[in-house]
């Protein structure tokens, strides 16, 4: 039906004038409005120049709907859903495409209770668009919009106000930090959070302009021009983020990054210290979290790949700290959204109590090696593929949270159909590569010969 368009738990998706339109911004905005039954949406965005012509769309669908507006204007994905529940409303949509490039554009729905929708939410908000009916307010009960101009301060107070950071002791080491925002929507308000907490900030490509002069996803191979500033500032630490601000990257004092896995376990780290307690992940999330709980005496419990998952189980469990494994640090006291901002927070309270640097704590963790690959299933069923996949290894070994996952002594590998293409997703990691690679090499081995053994049975 909405052919280009990559829709689920994140939102829906796609390359502005082609899966990403107006109309199906007007489509879907209508339909959140009906399932948040005309309350107040809380609406926002990042500065991708195709936003505003979005933003108009969306907005338009909501007031339709006869849902009040409160417009924050451009700020970043964890600071939108913060809103949803301070502002009391039902609701909020959030037109970010995080870390697509620059021609992709999105709507994420938040819930009132400040989480992404979940797996079932989002199947009641698909089933409004696709039958209806839409909620079609009269002329004279239309929703109205309000220019809601706080949300950065009410952001900042909340994240400096966090009970385990020790401000007075961040304050006094008076940190040098080098950020790059890539001109996403942190690129007002993190520099101010930094500024906040006594460091001296040396920034690049933050000019919120939207456009993103390096590839928007905070990879260590895209950090080149932050890695060269931390050097040339000697910096204590760089931080890097996507353009709406959620994930963290992490550059040592060195210039090097420390990849988005120990983003996330530092993070985890520095909470478990303060205040331990159960931790919750994706299932692709690396096994030095499950070391980083066993260090600690608390729990790793696993969820499905996906922001809600998670969130979901943290929130069941009553996880102290979670995220998964792309530098998105989740902090449940505060919210159930990954959050640059209060990642950024974690680290800086980890390096004032403590007089190693960024790269000792890094080199203090376990070393696992982590290799990923794909394999194309072509006609075959891949989820008939993923039952006869589970049975090719012993029972006790298998988890089935999502897809296939085999755990073994020093490491594990899973398979994972994709949500978008007919392919398989394949991790593996161990703390020797050559076993990783077996790992890998053995699962993709069971895969092939599953898809022959179909075709034979044809």
């Amino acid at each position: 039906m909405f052919k280009g368009l990559m829709t689920g738990v994140s939102g829906i998706r796609g390359v502005v004038g082609e899966g990403m339109t107006p109309e199906v911004a007007l489509l879907w905005a209508g339909a959140f409005g009906t399932w948040v039954k005309g309350g107040k949406v809380v609406l926002s965005r990042d500065p991708r120049p195709t936003g505003s012509m979005l933003y108009l769309a969306v907005k338009a669908g909501l007031l339709a709907a006869g849902c009040d507006v409160d417009d924050a204007g451009i700020v970043p994905t964890p600071v939108g859903a913060m809103a949803v529940p301070r502002r009391g409303a039902a609701g909020g949509i959030i037109i970010t495409a995080s870390h697509n490039p620059q021609q992709w554009n999105a709507l994420k729905f938040v819930r009132a209770d400040g989480r992404m929708l979940t797996a079932n939410d989002f199947k009641d908000l698909e089933r409004i668009v696709t039958q209806g009916p839409l909620r079609s307010a009269s002329w004279d009960s239309l929703g109205k919009s309000l220019d809601w101009n706080n949300a950065d301060s009410m952001y900042l107070n909340t994240v400096t106000g966090i009970d385990l950071l020790d401000l007075d002791r961040i304050r006094r080491k008076k940190l040098k930090v080098a950020l790059d925002c890539v001109n996403g929507a942190g690129s007002v308000i993190y520099p101010q959070l930094l500024e906040l907490l006594g460091c001296v900030v040396v920034s690049i490509h933050c000019d919120g302009s939207g456009l993103f002069p390096r590839p928007p996803e905070p990879l260590p191979q895209n950090l080149g021009d932050l890695s060269a500033l931390v050097v040339k500032e000697k910096c204590a630490i760089g931080f890097a983020v996507d353009p709406d601000g959620d994930r963290l990257a992490v550059v040592d004092e060195t210039g090097t990054p420390i990849g988005e896995e120990l983003t996330l376990a530092l993070a985890i780290q520095t909470v478990l210290e303060a205040k331990p307690g159960p931790v919750v992940v994706n299932a692709l999330t690396s096994q030095v979290i499950d070391d980083i709980a066993a260090e600690f005496s608390v729990p790793c419990h696993r969820a499905k790949v996906g922001e809600a998952n998670v969130a979901a189980l943290m929130k069941e469990v009553k996880a102290v700290a979670g995220g998964e494994g792309n530098g998105g640090v989740i902090f449940p006291s505060i919210h159930f959204v990954r959050d640059a901002g209060i990642g950024m927070a974690l680290f800086l309270n980890r390096l004032s109590a403590t007089k190693k640097s960024i790269k000792a704590l890094k080199d203090s963790l376990p070393v696992y090696k982590m290799i990923k690959t794909t394999m194309p299933v072509g006609e075959s069923d891949p989820f008939d593929l993923i039952e006869n996949l589970a049975i090719c290894y012993p029972h006790d070994q298998v988890s089935r949270i999502d897809g296939v996952r085999v755990s073994f002594p020093d490491g594990w590998v899973q398979a994972r159909p994709s949500n978008t293409e007919p392919i398989f997703r394949i991790y593996a990691e161990a703390r020797d590569e050559a076993n990783a690679q077996q790992y890998l090499q053995e699962m993709l081995d069971h895969i092939q010969r599953l898809i022959l053994t179909g075709k034979e049975d044809e």
